[in-house]
């Protein structure tokens, strides 16, 4: 991975645990910002949608759209989404 992708997707993602903080713990948000320091990207998003899923945690279509075009990126779309079903569309 070139230097850009890097350095797009670590502020994208940072950018998703931003926008999450009133869904998220602040320990699940720690957990996921660990996982984008090691440039562990594809955990980081399936570890947050995770963490969403557990508690069916209403998620409104932006944040959902984003998910979805990060994990097409990474290359685990599939899984990320799968895990998002359990997440109810916040109204």
């Amino acid at each position: 991975m070139d230097f850009l992708t890097h350095a797009d997707l670590t502020g994208r993602i940072r950018g998703l645990v931003i926008m999450l903080d009133d869904k998220i713990t602040i320990e699940q948000s720690r957990r996921a910002e660990e996982l984008v320091d090691n440039a562990e990207f594809a955990s980081a998003l399936e570890v947050l949608a995770g963490h969403l899923a557990e508690g069916e945690t209403a998620l409104p279509d932006d944040l959902r759209v984003d998910f979805d075009r990060l994990s097409t990126q990474v290359g685990n779309h599939d899984a990320v989404m799968e895990i998002l079903t359990r997440c109810p569309v916040e109204p």
